[in-house]
């Protein structure tokens, strides 16, 4: 079953009123007009209720198994009904997916750009993805650079570079964009060690994942610059530093690393990023209280 008909049937399974159900079903299967369905997308605020979804242990199951890129569990009821709208709509371009996200509200242009990487023609629309890592909108960059698919697949390295340049300095969680390890490269290991560079002159911090991009890359300057500051920094700034100085082949690293007397605690990349994120959400609600 193709991954359009699986969301379809979860969709119409799980409206319990039966008016909803006939009318999103009506939509799935009859919308002809771009006006038909701008109207029916933005009718999903008002007609499906924002649940999370809810399915069983066997049913998780057959969609990973059937389209593992695909986590169900990252997706509203509302969420994948619009989504199921995307798929189904056989005259969906780039114009009408342009227009579409210039009147949609936050919760839509989410829905949007999550599902732009499962449609038929989604290289269609790199340039309107591209386009909506501009935005001021939080949750809406995260929709298109955290736990999506699309960026690695379709972004040319500026364009990447650029996602990447924004996520760290808006302190998103780098450990959930997909492909940060595969599309690392020299240009923006460059550029993030510049942007260091200035974060250090203001006497400001940078996330520890930064290093994570730098890793492969690093020179003897980028080395000995970082060892300075090291000592300044707290312990998640200097987890990220040991890790990429643990990565790296240079014998200025290498020995310095030898040098060391107290044992260096092997962690992943992964566990810096969460532990920094969730440290950060936790002085946040602090400073809310």
């Amino acid at each position: 079953m193709r991954l359009s008909e699986l969301i379809k049937k979860y969709c119409l399974n799980e409206l319990q009123d039966e008016k909803t159900k006939s009318w999103l079903d009506q939509k799935l299967h009859s919308t002809k007009t771009d006006q038909d369905f701008f109207i029916s997308f933005a009718l999903i605020n008002k007609k499906i209720p924002r649940d999370h979804v809810k399915l069983s242990l066997s049913q998780l199951q057959t969609i990973e198994l059937k389209y593992p890129e695909f986590y169900i569990g990252n997706w509203t009821l509302d969420q994948l009904c619009r989504f199921s709208l995307l798929m189904c709509y056989p005259l969906l371009s780039a114009k009408s997916l342009t227009k579409l996200i210039s009147v949609a509200d936050t919760q839509e242009q989410i829905s949007i750009f999550k599902s732009i990487p499962y449609l038929e023609n989604a290289g269609h629309f790199t340039h309107i993805v591209v386009n909506g890592i501009r935005t001021n909108i939080v949750d809406v960059f995260d929709a298109i650079a955290l736990k999506n698919s699309y960026p690695a697949g379709y972004f040319s390295q500026d364009e990447w570079n650029q996602m990447i340049l924004k996520a760290v300095f808006m302190e998103r969680p780098i450990y959930l964009v997909k492909g940060v390890d595969q599309r690392k490269n020299e240009k923006l290991a460059h550029i993030l060690f510049d942007y260091a560079r200035e974060r250090w002159a203001a006497s400001r911090r940078v996330t520890p994942e930064l290093w994570r991009m730098i890793s492969g890359y690093m020179t003897e300057e980028i080395f000995l610059e970082m060892i300075k500051k090291m000592a300044e920094g707290n312990a998640q700034d200097q987890k990220g530093m040991l890790k990429l100085i643990q990565e790296s082949n240079l014998d200025a690293s290498q020995k310095w690393l030898n040098s060391q007397s107290t044992q260096i605690e092997p962690i992943s990349w992964d566990q810096i990023g969460s532990d920094f994120w969730h440290n950060n959400q936790a002085l946040q609600n602090t400073s809310k209280a």
